[in-house]
This record gives C-alpha cells, sequence and structure tokens, in this order.
C-alpha cells in the first residue's frame, strides 16, 4: 500500500484511541555466561494464567528510550532474551516493519549472536497483532499455507515481558532464512525477498542486475547478488510459451498452492512486495514463491475495514490489479488456460478438504479460551480496535463463511470456462 495511505490510516487509528505510553524502568539488564543452542520449540510457559508460551526481555532502561525515540531505526540495542528456562546474552533489539512502527504497539525484531542462536535462527519476529480485533489473522494465514502444501513460517501467540512487566501479546513469526530453508529440503537454495519501497518487486524485468538491487535482497548471500533473479524475470518477460516456462522453470504444484492460499486468506498485500523468490538451485533447479507478512489478510482491507469478503480471484494480475499493482508472474500464470484450470480444481479442493468451518473454527475456539486474559490485559496496556476478542473471532468466522461461499462459485466458473467442451 501507498505509504501516504498507510500513514492517513495510522493518523485515524491514533486520534480515536486513548494512548498513555508507558516507560517501563528495572535495573540493568541481567547477564549470563550460558551457551545454549536451543533446536526446538520453547515449552508452554508455567504461568498458570496461560497456556501461551512466555518471553522476557530485559535491557537497559536507556537502550529502550533510545530506541523508543528513533522507532524508524534499524540500530540495533543490546538486551538479554528469555525463552523456557534459557537465558539468551548479546541480542539486539529494534523494531520492525513500515506502517507497523506508526503503531503505538510495535513489532519487535530480535537477533541473536551465531554461538548461541535461537530455536536454530539468528532472529525472531515478534509482531503486534494491534490492528487486529482476533489478534490472530496472521498465525491463521500462515496456518492456511502451510495446510495447502506451500512452505511457509510457523506462526503462534506469545507473552512478552519487558523488564519483569507485562508487554502484551505477540505474534511470533518464524524467520524464513537457510535454517528453515534446510527444513524444507532447500539446502543451498537461494533466497531473494522482494522489499521494494516502489511496489516494483513484481518479477517485472529491471534489465541491469543494479536495478533489480532496488527492489530485492539476496538473504542466503552476504553481498546482495541477483544475477539469477534477473536472468528468471527476463525469461518470465520474453518467453512466448507461458505453459512451457511454468513446466520448466518453477515448482508448478507448489505455485499454485501459493497462489491458492494467497486467494484463500485474500491475501492482497504480496504482489509486488512482502514474499520471497526461491530457486532451488542445487535441487530441482527450479523456482517457488514464499509467503511472508501476512498480517492484511483474511478480511482485512487496504481502506481499514475488515468485512471485504469478495476480493476476485484474479486480484493481482493486469487485469485486475491490486491498490498496489500488479505480479507479472502471477499475471503470466492466469493467462495460460490449462494452468488457470489446475488452479481453479486446485482451489475447489482446498475449500473442501481445508478452508472450511470445520477444520478453522474448532482451531479458532481454542485460540479464543487461550488468548481470553491476556487479551483483555493487553487491550488495557495497548488501546486499539473497539471490538474485543470474542467480536473480533466472531467476524474473522463471518469472514471465513462469506470467503468461502463467494470463492465456491468462483472457483466452478473458472473451471467451467477454462474447462474443454465434450465432444
Amino acid at each position: 500500500m501507498p505509504v501516504g495511505t498507510f500513514a492517513k490510516l495510522a493518523l485515524a487509528t491514533l486520534a480515536s484511541v486513548c494512548l498513555s505510553l508507558v516507560l517501563i524502568g528495572c535495573g540493568q539488564a541481567a547477564q549470563s555466561s550460558q551457551d545454549s543452542k536451543v533446536d526446538t520449540r520453547p515449552a508452554a510457559t508455567n504461568d498458570p494464567s496461560s497456556k501461551l508460551p512466555k518471553y522476557e526481555i530485559r535491557i537497559d532502561p536507556k537502550e529502550w528510550r533510545a530506541l523508543e525515540r528513533n522507532p524508524d531505526s534499524d540500530e540495533t540495542h543490546p538486551a538479554t532474551f528469555i525463552a523456557d528456562g534459557v537465558t539468551y546474552t548479546n541480542v539486539g533489539v529494534r523494531f520492525r516493519g513500515e506502517w507497523a512502527r506508526s503503531w503505538p504497539k510495535k513489532p519487535l525484531k530480535i537477533f541473536f549472536s551465531r554461538s548461541q542462536p535461537f530455536q536454530g535462527h539468528h532472529s525472531l519476529n515478534l509482531n503486534s497483532a494491534w490492528r487486529d480485533p482476533a489478534y490472530v489473522r496472521e498465525t491463521l494465514a500462515y496456518h492456511v499455507f502451510a495446510r495447502s502444501g506451500v512452505p511457509a513460517s510457523r506462526s503462534r501467540m506469545v507473552i512478552l515481558h519487558l523488564n519483569g512487566q507485562f508487554r502484551g501479546l505477540y505474534v511470533e513469526v518464524e524467520q524464513v532464512d537457510k535454517t528453515l530453508l534446510s527444513q524444507f529440503g532447500l539446502k543451498g537454495a537461494a533466497l531473494f525477498k522482494a522489499t521494494s519501497d516502489n511496489n516494483q518487486a513484481d518479477e517485472r524485468d529491471h534489465g541491469r542486475e543494479s536495478a533489480f538491487a532496488a527492489h530485492y535482497e539476496n538473504e542466503t548471500q552476504k553481498t546482495n547478488g541477483l544475477p539469477e533473479l534477473r536472468t528468471f524475470c527476463h525469461e518470465l518477460a520474453t518467453t512466448t510459451n507461458a505453459a512451457e516456462f511454468f513446466n520448466q522453470r518453477m515448482d508448478v504444484e507448489k505455485y499454485i498452492n501459493y497462489l491458492a492460499a494467497t486467494v484463500l486468506i485474500q491475501h492482497w498485500d504480496g504482489f509486488n512486495k512482502n514474499h520471497f523468490m526461491v530457486y532451488d538451485r542445487r535441487g530441482s533447479g527450479k523456482w517457488l514463491a514464499w509467503p511472508w507478512d501476512l498480517d492484511r489478510t483474511l478480511g482485512d482491507h487496504w481502506n481499514g475495514s475488515f468485512n471485504h469478503t469478495e476480493l476476485p480471484i484474479l486480484l493481482g494480475t493486469k487485469q485486475r490489479p491490486a491498490v498496489t499493482g500488479w505480479n507479472r508472474l502471477q499475471d503470466r500464470f492466469f493467462g495460460e488456460p490449462t494452468l488457470r484450470l489446475r488452479f481453479g480444481k486446485r482451489l475447489l479442493e482446498l475449500l473442501e478438504s481445508e478452508f472450511t468451518e470445520k477444520k478453522l473454527f474448532p482451531m479458532l475456539d481454542q485460540w479464543e479460551s487461550e488468548l481470553e486474559s491476556v487479551a483483555d490485559q493487553d487491550r488495557r496496556r495497548w488501546p486499539g480496535p473497539s471490538e474485543d476478542l470474542h467480536q473480533g473471532m466472531a467476524g474473522l468466522k463471518k469472514f471465513i463463511e462469506r470467503r468461502r461461499s463467494y470463492l465456491l462459485r468462483e472457483a466452478n466458473k473458472m473451471i467451467a470456462a477454462n474447462s474443454s467442451p465434450t465432444p
């Protein structure tokens, strides 16, 4: 979304709430010489008031105040992180995101030392879910991608304390990095993050490799080398046989799953940023798309409301551009009738097997029960949406029902339109 629109929405939201930022003071950050490697997820917290995992950041109050004075900076501040009884020293903390840094409750990114990674990763994302009345849209979105057969980060809700005081309820999202690639059988793959400030990380042909560097980052090399991505985008732009290109250059099954999950959760903010492109250069030699930044999903519309359920299947193509534009890879895919038919059939399968009230509502009910007391505490700490957790969950369920009903009709239309007539 354009930065100006984000700013207007942020100001409008901030004007409607009563904000009181509390600087939390404590003593000096705790130190530890422990050097442990955590390879599994932390167990549930022993806090009797909640079964959610509980994390703590300990940081010198002066460092925290410096961080809050300059929220847009990517400079990290020294701290200690504690999870599941393990103390991680020499970590760095900063805020993350773009628009979200203007919120009163800001997302956090924590960086760990090479000698002491966290769950095998060297960074941790804690998103604030401040705008989400149900808190769980982002976590549910990653779940839908995973259930659709798409490699995706794990996500869950956690409790965060800062210097011994309750900081809030946060969305943990696993970092996409070499560790995660290896877990999905993609060791040695090249990972390119779509980061364009100008909404041009849409797999268009930018020409020179240096031009790609303004819109993508190579996450698996110290230098931002992009020749493989440049070649891929050039071939996409110049091919005269889209079906052949996708069958030879893309993992078509995974890409269809990616597109289907994108449509299911109505993810409109990832067509020209907020995704990764992965090149399995040591394995299949093919490319796949990887989801990222899934907070603006499941009804969260670009106008700030949560009640839009009928964004079209072809949103993000040249024919149906989204508010930020359209994606060249997606457009070429949907321009080929045989690929559209495969997509329509897969979307219908997922609508009948995964994106159903029977599958999703019990999980939402469980999350609602687990989050209830903490969500109330979070809303008191960070006033935001007018709905309470129960109203937010009810709204999310309504979205799922209406989105599913709409897509069942549209998927059947797509299949009928692209099927060869019977002689």
